[in-house]
């Protein structure tokens, strides 16, 4: 296993088509979905590869039928279990080799996990445990110390010890006196952290643990991700896992996160953004991915219409937030960098006028409009021989003077009793200044559109 990783399901439960794709690169992915979408379908299905008789230990045999198959496409080549109605099981009849057993690992939740059936191996060595310990049979598993230190901010591991009885490493905390607290005797989420460290250190090339989150408190599952994550680095293995964990998901990066949901018994799996899961799982709304602060509302109307000719769309939510005078819109974005109100710093720009450019230039996070501004560039090209085909502004409008006539190009205004309404709308005067001055706005459209895609 070098490349990538690819499993899909045909007719398997509910699943009409369930398609599921990693590149072996040291990736941690979080899925995340509502009850009963395929997630734990699916690890008993990357599980399957290894041990042929999942399903049959941890399913019902109902769950499938003449039609069902899973595919699994490992560096190119392909394996297909399918369904075999007269043992009623899904099998295959391809050689699975020995190498990718041995580099695939998949952790079932309650009861079928490794992690809850270890506990009766654990008391079956106790009598060779005791005799090891008498005998000093044992070593301290600095780096091991370091992961459960890390992880739950305490010094109690610090006499962790590791004994190996039948070629298989066993965990104890010493005591004085010749006590000791087995490892099946630590809280559940101690016993699960251990176990997940001896699974990292095999050096799977694929680690796949279901409902990762069981029995850790908020603080640890934070700091386990990134754990995790300097694992994958360190260790070249890739970690994918389910939670249900608020707290857990925050921690994650974009490209770390994805939903699982299905449409018509098709299940797909998209990247998303936190605050995505946040409103579609447990129904918080209110907050955005990223903030644009600026000027004034022509600009937060301008800016939105550049957004809307996306070609694609868009990764994160976004909120378009005008200030009132550029000193302010930078200073409100400098307090953002040490409250954090409205999110991170990377997820806060500034957008100011062209004009502000040579005053602004020197601040991180803030970026310009091509032109002075839209009322200043709609004026110039008004000011040329025949307005440059704008139409023409005559002195029954309130105001004589040229800049008041202009302005009513773009503003309802009321005069002498009438109502007067702006002669161009906002789209006619948008595109107009951005034909006109075609590559700079692209260029700079494809700077917003990038900080709004991932």
């Amino acid at each position: 296993m070098d490349s990538e990783f690819i499993c899909i399901l045909f007719d398997v439960q509910h699943i009409k088509e369930l398609f599921f794709r990693i590149e072996l690169s040291n990736k941690l992915m979080c899925i995340v979905g509502k009850n009963s979408v395929g997630k734990t379908t699916l690890i008993r299905a990357i599980k399957n590869i290894t041990s042929a008789n999942t399903f049959a230990k941890t399913a019902s045999p109902y769950i499938f039928k003449d039609t069902s198959c899973i595919r699994y496409i490992i560096d190119g080549t392909i394996y297909n279990f399918q369904y075999n109605p007269k043992l009623r099981v899904i099998d295959t009849k391809s050689i699975i080799n020995e190498k990718i057993k041995r580099n695939i690992y998949a952790e079932l939740p309650i009861p079928h996990g490794e992690r809850f059936n270890h506990f009766q191996r654990l008391s079956e060595i106790d009598e060779e445990l005791r005799k090891g310990i008498s005998l000093k049979e044992y070593s301290t598993p600095d780096d091991l110390i370091e992961f459960l230190s890390r992880i739950y901010r305490s010094d109690r591991f610090e006499n962790l010890k590791e004994i190996k009885i039948k070629g298989k490493r066993y965990y104890f905390i010493l005591k004085e006196n010749g006590f000791y607290i087995r490892e099946d005797y630590l809280s559940s989420g101690e016993h699960f952290i251990i176990n997940l460290y001896k699974i990292i250190k095999r050096k799977c090339k694929l680690i796949v643990i279901d409902e990762i989150d069981i029995s850790l408190d908020a603080s640890a599952q934070v700091n386990l991700i990134a754990e995790l994550r300097r694992y994958c680095e360190q260790d070249g293995v890739n970690i994918v896992f389910t939670t249900h964990s608020l707290a857990l998901m925050k921690t994650l990066k974009d490209s770390e996160l994805f939903y699982m949901e299905s449409n018509n018994s098709e299940v797909s799996l998209k990247e998303v953004p936190y605050n995505y899961i946040r409103s579609e799982l447990f129904c918080f709304q209110g907050r955005w991915d990223k903030y644009i602060l600026v000027e004034d509302v022509v600009l937060e109307q301008y800016l939105s219409h550049l957004i809307n000719q996306k070609e694609m769309p868009l990764f994160f939510t976004y909120k378009i937030i005008y200030i009132g005078g550029a000193s302010n819109v930078i200073d409100l974005m400098k307090r953002n960098e040490k409250a954090c109100f409205f999110s991170s710093p990377e997820n806060v720009i500034s957008i100011l006028d062209g004009d502000k450019k040579e005053e602004c230039k020197n601040n991180q996070n803030v970026f310009f409009i091509p032109f002075e501004s839209v009322e200043k560039q709609l004026s110039k090209h008004y000011r040329k021989t025949n307005r440059d085909g704008l139409p023409e502004v005559t002195e029954t409008y309130k105001g004589k003077k040229e800049k008041d006539r202009i302005k009513k190009l773009y503003e309802d205004f009321t005069y002498q009793g009438y109502q007067h309404s702006a002669v161009m709308t906002n789209t006619q005067i948008f595109d107009f200044i951005n034909e006109r001055k075609k590559n700079e706005v692209e260029q700079f459209k494809k700077e917003l559109i990038g900080f709004l895609q991932k």
